[in-house]
């Protein structure tokens, strides 16, 4: 918990640094002064600190509802801000790339802009796009909440394989990945989730990470659904990132109550019809750093599975291939990314990640990434629709 509290506290800071320049670019473009900059500045203030009181809700005991809708006005708040705050720094880039290539002379004299007497003096042209940000990064945030919240979409996938067992040919996996139970996804959510992995009638059910976001105990309640899902060899589980930040020995404990199997540096081996399978997972990426007995060891988690006819990696972070490739595994299934969530998420995830979302090959590996099931933070998705997966394995 201490390692979250670190991260938040950085992670408000930066925030607010954000907050507090995107605020100032808009006054000074909106030429807001009187009672309306201190209403203006006020809001700025309550949204940064809306972050941090709602984990303070988190951790208190506190109605659920008063907690989630809190959560629900602060998260929003939060992508709101994420957008606002790229779309000013694009808009000071163009007006700094105008003014040093005489791009803004050049449309200040444009003879249609001047007969509207708009975008003619540089005040103009500051409160012109001020306004025209502000009004995109709303209907960015209004069209990212819809998206978030629309029906639940399953992703089909042919995962081809050369050389498969004719037995495993069919076989099927259903993923899902980066539920985030927590401050705005609750025990409902889940519930229908399970209802449609149940319909889907797989051979095995793979939670690739990011499950939780806060204590077992107080939300261990609305991982319950979990217990009725169905499958031919049952559901198996690895920790991400979050996990750590939320008491991972605990949620492991609960997890387990629930008849899943938890992979941690580990293997199952299954055996379907006259072929094997090993799903083998590992811990994060990055648990280590934070319980060192948890640290990832790809090479330990598929030991004594070597000679089975497919070999699976759960690893909820893309980049663990690195680590896995040539140690004998055919796929990796993995989470984390989100697909970038919304903007401009979208873009940079593009910076920390090779492979995004959905099915790529990397040396003789293949790995499949999920966009995820339900979304962190912000309650939003822009470009990068949420999951439930269904890989199918194909002879080829």
């Amino acid at each position: 918990m201490t390692s979250f509290l670190k991260f938040l506290a950085v992670f408000t800071t930066i925030l607010g640094s954000a907050y507090i320049y995107t605020g100032i670019r808009l006054v000074e473009g909106l030429a807001l002064s009187g009672g309306w900059l201190y209403v203006f500045w006020a809001s700025i203030i309550v949204l940064i600190l809306m972050i941090p009181i709602s984990y303070y809700f988190s951790q208190v005991v506190i109605s659920e509802w008063i907690q989630s809708t809190f959560s629900y006005f602060a998260f929003t708040g939060l992508g709101f801000f994420t957008i606002l705050f790229s779309l000013v720094l694009l808009k000071d880039l163009f007006l700094l790339f105008s003014q040093l290539s005489g791009l803004y002379l050049l449309i200040a004299n444009l003879e249609f802009i001047s007969r509207w007497h708009l975008l003619n003096d540089h005040v103009y042209l500051q409160f012109a796009l001020s306004v025209s940000t502000i009004s995109v990064a709303v209907l960015l945030t209004m069209y990212g909440f819809f998206q978030s919240h629309q029906k639940l979409k399953t992703v089909s996938i042919q995962i081809p394989v050369k050389g498969l067992h004719p037995d495993l040919d069919g076989f099927t996996i259903v993923q899902i990945s980066d539920v985030h139970i927590g401050p705005t996804i609750k025990g409902g959510f889940l519930k229908k989730v399970v209802t449609r992995i149940n319909h889907l009638n797989p051979d095995f059910v793979a939670i690739t990470g990011d499950l939780v976001d806060g204590p077992a105990s107080r939300l261990k309640n609305h991982l319950l659904p979990l217990g009725e899902l169905k499958s031919k060899f049952g559901t198996f589980y690895i920790t991400g990132n979050h996990e750590y930040y939320s008491g991972v020995l605990s949620w492991i404990t609960e997890i387990k109550k629930l008849g899943i199997q938890v992979l941690l540096n580990e293997n199952r081996v299954i055996h379907h019809k006259s072929a094997s399978v090993t799903v083998a997972g590992v811990t994060d990426l990055k648990a280590g750093s934070i319980l060192a007995e948890h640290k990832t060891d790809p090479a330990r988690a598929i030991r004594g599975g070597e000679n089975s006819d497919f070999k699976i990696l759960l690893a909820h972070q893309p980049n663990s291939i690195f680590e896995a490739v040539g140690l004998g595994y055919d796929l990796q299934l993995s989470g984390h990314t989100h697909g970038g969530q919304y903007f401009p998420g979208n873009f940079l995830i593009y910076l920390a990640q090779k492979f995004v979302a959905g099915l790529h090959s990397y040396k003789n590996m293949l790995i499949y990434v999920s966009r995820g099931t339900g979304y962190w933070g912000p309650p939003l998705r822009i470009g990068a629709p949420s999951e439930i997966t269904k890989l199918v394995l194909k002879k080829v």
